[in-house]
């Protein structure tokens, strides 16, 4: 949904001004979705950082990132 706002408010430009991340909703989280969003940045990293596949967290991250948004 945060990808979607970006694209519309940049009406196809390519550049991204400080006005576009300002106008940005940032959602309310709890601890506990922090951390679920967290550790599955620090597995991608790892696995990243190793030369590993990291598709099936990030979309993990994919899943879970929108419902914040609702």
């Amino acid at each position: 949904m945060a990808g979607k706002l970006l694209a519309d408010q940049r009406d196809g430009d390519y550049h991204i001004y400080l006005e576009h991340i300002r106008n940005q909703p940032i959602p309310l989280t709890t601890p506990k979705q922090q951390e679920e969003i967290a550790q599955l940045v620090r597995i991608i990293m790892d696995k990243t950082h190793d030369g590993k596949d990291s598709v099936t967290k990030q979309q993990k991250v994919s899943q879970i990132v929108p419902t914040l948004y609702i």
